[in-house]
């Protein structure tokens, strides 16, 4: 996979949101661009994908799983 590199112009707003999460995460600006693209692809996937079969699962549930993770149990994903 061949790579380039792209020069974008942010006004100044852009750019301090940029680098507050930038600074939050301690990342780069290409890291947090790079993912955000990523993620955001994977956010209309995941939409579609819904449209189409109706499933979710519902938010008390995957809290309760997060919970759970964060307690240091190993729980299965909710599905």
């Amino acid at each position: 996979m061949s790579t380039s590199t792209v020069g974008v112009e942010l006004d100044d707003e852009t750019r301090g949101r940029l680098k507050h999460v930038v600074d939050e995460l301690e990342r780069t600006p290409h890291w947090v661009i790079k993912t955000a693209l990523k993620e955001r692809h994977e956010d209309k996937t995941r939409w579609a994908r819904y449209q189409e079969s109706g499933q979710a699962i519902a938010q008390k549930q995957v809290m309760q799983w997060l919970d759970a993770l964060a307690a240091g149990h190993e729980v299965p994903c909710p599905r």
